[in-house]
């Protein structure tokens, strides 16, 4: 294993910030020293993350403390994040979920910033079974790539071109025999576990070139799948910014684009992932060749794609609107070229600040360098989750309205980096998203406020009940 290889995908953060996700195992420890052995070559900082799911006791204390001592013999930064998960059927998923919220507060939308992961080329072929299962797409089964982004945070995975076997010889040779073995990685109750113990094995036994066609078949639809990214992306600067677009559009799309532009589509205008499924496709290509009368295709509890003669559009109910009324897609703030916007009876202002000073809740202030631009001012939605200020797990919006005695027909906004994410919700609680640190360089100060003066400008102050 030549850690030289690594170099080229850490290039562009030589003046920045690397988080390498160190569990202590085996790969998290070689990617670690892949990014320790750039940081001796460019200078960049270097910071060890550990996650303490807090599910294993005092073996789970144990690895932090490991972690802890092997990141401190190598003079790298370290950080033991502790989650709070409950055992039950969607562990994986939540213990998944708990981990990029972290990663979002510290690395979202920064270019200089990136998080370094473990995955190499077992966890790509056990990826690509998974996903096979579920019906995915060659995007889909080639989700573990070097470069990645994921809510607007960039995760690098050196070790890819590297089987489980040759990393361990690695760390043999680098006098390295010690390393954490989770307990839980043996229980076959878990798909990945059984894949990995059971059914690649038997795979493999096939035929003596099973493996490698594997990892060739591989490598074939990661290059599929990168070609047909860049052809729907395409595409999709022909509607980019549009919220009612022409059928026509749509129907002369091919398949393998259109339900890549339809993602795109959806999350663009909701502000919120969309992954469109087999069944989608099925309905949308059986619409009559003129749609007469107007028609809804559901996409989940709150988004549904309405077509009304040659044109389509995604629909979105309105919070506290009657039924059947709707309200447009978020409104798009370009809040460096555009100081000052509205949204319905709101005026949402972007300032620069020369120091920090004390907040009312609707106000805020961010790095100016790590805030997202555009951001996108839209309704709560229901399920809506955000990071409190000073706190690292994510929490209901629902419940922080509640805590403060807010109706919740009370229409105050929340303002969405483009990926969904809430990075303020005005009038409710400020949030983790691009704090202010003694390292920031410049710092924006966003404000919102009724149209109207008077009391109704008072109560926005006191963070009280609109009317």
């Amino acid at each position: 294993m030549d850690l030289d290889i690594c170099v080229k995908l850490f290039a562009p953060f030589a003046s920045g910030t690397l988080y390498a996700g160190f569990s202590g195992g085996a790969d998290s420890t070689a990617a670690l020293l892949a990014a320790l052995h750039f940081r001796e070559r460019s200078g960049c900082r270097l910071i060890a993350v550990h996650f303490d799911h807090g599910l294993r006791g005092k073996e789970s204390q144990r690895e932090a403390c490991e972690a802890e001592q092997f990141a401190a013999a190598r003079q790298i930064e370290f950080r033991c994040i502790r989650l709070k998960l409950s055992a039950g059927p969607n562990l994986e998923a939540a213990a998944r979920e708990a981990r990029l919220a972290y990663w979002r507060t510290v690395a979202a939308d920064r270019s200089d910033t990136a998080v370094v992961l473990g995955h190499h080329a077992d966890d790509r072929a056990e990826n690509l079974l998974l996903r096979l299962a579920r019906g995915a797409n060659a995007s889909g089964l080639t989700a573990l790539r070097e470069r990645s982004v994921v809510d607007g945070v960039t995760f690098l995975r050196p070790l890819l071109r590297f089987r489980r076997a040759g990393i361990e010889e690695f760390l043999n040779a680098a006098g390295i025999d010690r390393w954490a073995n989770d307990s839980s990685n043996a229980d076959e109750r878990y798909a990945r576990n059984a894949l990995r113990h059971t059914i690649l094995p038997a795979f493999r036994a096939l035929s003596s070139g099973s493996e490698a066609g594997l990892f060739h078949s591989l490598d074939a639809l990661e290059a599929d799948a990168e070609f047909l990214e860049a052809a729907a992306e395409e595409q999709f600067r022909r509607i980019a910014g549009e919220t009612v677009t022409p059928l026509d559009f749509w129907r002369k799309q091919p398949p393998a684009l259109l339900i890549r532009l339809l993602r795109r589509f959806v999350a663009t205008q909701s502000g919120r992932d969309y992954i469109p499924n087999r069944r989608l496709l099925e309905r949308f290509t059986a619409l009559p060749e003129k749609c007469v009368v107007s028609r809804r295709i559901p996409l989940d509890a709150n988004r549904s794609l309405r077509i009304r003669g040659n044109t389509l559009a995604l629909e979105l109910p309105s919070s506290g609107a009657a039924a059947g009324e709707t309200e447009p897609g978020p409104t798009i703030w370009n809040w460096r070229t555009k100081p000052e916007t509205h949204r319905g009876k709101f005026r949402f202002s972007a300032e620069a600040l020369a120091a920090p000073r004390a907040m009312a809740l609707h106000e805020a202030m961010f790095d100016a360098d790590a805030l997202p631009c555009p951001l996108l001012i839209d309704r709560r939605r229901p399920g809506d989750r955000l990071i409190p200020f000073g706190e690292t797990a994510p929490k209901s919006l629902k419940k922080l309205r509640i805590d403060r005695k807010l109706p919740a027909e009370t229409a105050l906004p929340v303002v969405r980096s483009s990926d969904g994410r809430i990075v303020w919700a005005p009038g409710i609680r400020h949030t983790a998203a691009a704090p202010v640190t003694p390292a920031t360089a410049a710092i924006v100060h966003l404000a919102m406020r009724t149209d109207s003066s008077g009391e109704r400008e008072k109560s926005i102050r006191n963070g009280s009940t609109f009317p």
